[in-house]
């Protein structure tokens, strides 16, 4: 028997003590790296300035911050401006940094091949927002560390000759530069032109020093009518000029390398009527209406595919936390491949969807470019994209409506997000378009509003549609929600029903509804916009602007918002001649006619053809078909509506007749956070300031006066209007 020690050692109490105390120890410093584990830093290699400056990186620098407000982990994004330095150093350079494994560039096929075998060869991913040309895929066909958010040419190429058909065009004469991206063109062209019907008078390939004064010779004796052209901002400025200098007739279009802000600044007015096309942002997911919210202007061509490389980007950095020892090729190819909970492009819906993968969840993502679905070879790019035909008029770009490169349903975000994604203590607000986003006029509106909104507010705000009605109305009867709101916004006539039966189900949800009825409820409050004044300013407007004594208007469809559009618009230019003529035709009979470009452009031709030469356009999204249907003239004018439809046609849309839809959205959500909501009846018009009529910047120093010199009589004519109708 050994004697005790006066001092005893640890015993098996204090040894099982101690280990769970060091076990506690390596959990809570696991726990506190867990809760900060620094940020996500991303690599960018493109131009700031320059003829490929497309990209909006001060939009990539706000995406980056917006998505960082919203929680989760820091954004910070590793920018090397490639228009000011040796873009193979800033390759290596960032390539070369243990704490960026995903960079976002670059901006040119030439620079791809320098750039390339830096960046994937250390194992790290590239996702080009831009090189577009069609030789990249096969060439990177085995290489999984490059992805691309930009379709291959081959789509643009056949959307080019596509749209040139539909112009009647027969014959054209092809430019091609002498890069890659010129290739592309030179080598699809005559299967795409040959399968619409179009015969290639002559092809030439050029560089930046190319002496265009023999190349437009050579197309003056080729005797086209178009000269389609894929090259640099750079070489289509010198051909336009050359064109020009040669008194040449031929309309020159370019592709999407084309749009550049060096095109207008080197040929000011000289570009005005230069055609093209580009890519464009999904209109349906309101990225487009949210950049002009924050920047003031149009996204340029490439802003939504850049955005759309840092959210793959985001989400391979959200994949890898859980699943660390994932090749990032993998948990690339694993993002894009989800079939969860649809999640939509903007900040909070972006969020979301990181919270989500890093909770080992698989969410459906779309971008802002449109849906984030890739074949198996993803230097190929998305399957969809978006293209827009523009044209330079008034020296701006004016886009005709994006169409999709391949068939695609617009889609709004899932109903609600994995409770991982947030705690759930923001308030919650709905809001139900009439149509999905891209109409250019009521829902881009009242979603400006919400975007604003978001920029101002914290919220949680979920989207639906009039197709989402079924799902709304079993969610309200059953009061099944996942995610309750405090505030329902529904925009537009056909949520009169709904709207009501939903407010009398739930008492304890406020509804804020657009251009409905006064339902009589405590939780209700509905907004009438009365655009019976503004419609007179421009009735006023076009009596003044007709040449030949008529005007008209094509409506949407016989429904009582548009009576008041109609009515004002009549009374208006009676008031100023007597003797014009109002003519009004309608689309369709009931809301869907508020969607239907083709029809509408069809039954502005027909005015057209009755020498009606001014138009007053309220067909909601069919808008865009009349302004296509005014270019093929160009001898009639146009007035928009609900909002400034300036930017469709600057050359000839002449004033808009707007509602303030978006300040009543913000107004409707700040009463929501301040706890002011009011029920009852709002009436906004042109007295108050809830409706007005904007003239164009291009036509304000002849017609700026109207709405000033008229506004008293059109206050009168409104408030006489308003005591027999019904709101």
């Amino acid at each position: 028997m050994n004697p005790r020690s006066p001092f005893p050692g640890p015993g098996p109490v204090l040894t099982f003590a101690l280990l769970c105390i060091g076990i506690l120890a390596i959990c809570s410093a696991g726990c506190i790296a867990a809760a900060d584990p620094g940020p996500v830093r991303i690599g960018v290699l493109l131009p700031a300035s320059g003829p490929s400056a497309v990209h909006s990186v001060e939009g990539l620098e706000w995406a980056a911050d917006a998505m960082t407000r919203q929680g989760g982990r820091t954004i910070e994004l590793v920018y090397r401006d490639t228009s000011t330095g040796n873009i193979s150093a800033y390759a290596e350079e960032l390539a070369g940094r243990a704490d960026i494994d995903i960079i976002i560039g670059p901006a040119t096929s030439a620079e791809l091949a320098r750039v390339a075998p830096v960046v994937t060869g250390r194992g790290k991913l590239l996702i080009s927002p831009s090189v577009t040309t069609g030789l990249v895929t096969a060439e990177f066909k085995e290489n999984d560390l490059f992805w691309r958010t930009c379709p291959a040419d081959g789509r643009q190429v056949e959307a080019v000759f596509r749209l040139l058909r539909e112009d009647g065009v027969e014959t054209v004469s092809l430019v091609t530069a002498n890069t890659p991206y010129g290739e592309t063109f030179a080598r699809l062209a005559p299967a795409a032109a040959a399968m619409n019907g179009i015969r290639i008078a002559g092809a030439v390939s050029v560089g930046a020093s190319e002496n265009f004064t023999v190349i437009a010779e050579r197309i003056g004796e080729e005797e086209t009518g178009t000269v389609v052209a894929a090259v640099s901002p750079e070489e289509a400025a010198g051909l336009a000029d050359a064109l020009a200098a040669a008194g040449s007739t031929a309309g020159l279009f370019l592709t999407d390398a084309g749009r550049s802000p060096y095109l207008l600044a080197n040929l000011g007015e000289r570009a005005d009527g230069i055609r093209g096309t580009s890519l464009s942002p999904d209109p349906s997911t309101g990225y487009a209406v949210a950049y002009e919210e924050i920047f003031g202007e149009a996204p340029p061509p490439f802003a939504a595919q850049t955005y759309d490389a840092l959210l793959l980007a985001v989400y391979t950095a959200a994949r890898q936390e859980a699943a660390p020892t994932e090749p990032l090729a993998e948990s690339l190819r694993w993002v894009v491949s989800g079939d969860g909970t649809a999640k939509g492009w903007d900040p909070q819906e972006a969020g979301e969807a990181a919270s989500m993968i890093r909770a080992g969840k698989h969410p459906a993502i779309t971008g802002a470019s449109g849906p984030l679905r890739f074949s198996e070879t993803p230097s190929a790019g998305p399957i969809v994209g978006y293209y827009a035909r523009w044209t330079v008029e008034g020296g701006a770009f004016s886009e005709g409506t994006p169409v999709p490169s391949a068939d695609v349903s617009a889609a709004l975000p899932g109903l609600s997000c994995d409770p991982a994604a947030g705690t759930g203590d923001e308030p919650v607000i709905w809001m139900a378009y009439p149509l999905a986003k891209g109409d250019r006029s009521f829902a881009d509106s009242a979603y400006r509003g919400l975007f604003r909104a978001q920029e101002s507010f914290d919220f949680t705000k979920r989207e639906f549609s009039y197709d989402d009605l079924a799902l709304l109305d079993a969610v309200f009867s059953e009061r099944n929600f996942t995610e309750k709101p405090g505030l329902v916004i529904t925009e537009g006539f056909q949520f009169t029903d709904a709207s009501r039966a939903w407010a009398e189900k739930n008492p304890d949800i406020r509804f804020f509804t657009l251009e409905q009825a006064d339902f009589g409820l405590a939780n209700a409050c509905d907004v009438v916009m009365v655009p019976y004044g503004a419609s007179y300013l421009a009735g006023v407007m076009a009596a003044d602007m007709t040449e030949t004594g008529r005007i008209g208007a094509v409506a949407g469809a016989p429904v009582a918002v548009i009576d008041p559009f109609v009515e004002g618009f009549r009374a208006g230019a009676k008031a100023r001649d007597p003797s014009v003529t109002v003519t009004v035709a309608y689309v369709g009979e009931s809301f869907e006619g508020f969607g239907m470009p083709e029809r509408a452009g069809d039954l502005a031709r027909e005015l057209r053809a009755d020498d009606v030469d001014v138009i007053l356009m309220i067909a909601g999204s069919g808008n865009t078909g009349i302004v296509d249907a005014a270019r093929e003239t160009g001898d009639v004018y146009l007035i928009g509506e609900d909002t400034d439809q300036s930017y469709l046609a600057p050359n000839l849309v002449a004033a808009s007749v707007v509602k303030k839809i978006d300040a009543i959205v913000h107004h409707a959500v700040e009463n929501e956070i301040d706890g002011t909501f009011t029920p009852g009846q709002e009436v906004w018009t042109l007295e108050n300031g809830g409706t007005g009529l904007f003239v164009s910047p291009g036509f304000d120093e002849k017609y700026a006066r109207i709405p000033v010199e008229w506004r008293e009589r059109a206050i009168a004519a409104e408030n006489d209007y308003l005591k027999t109708a019904v709101l």
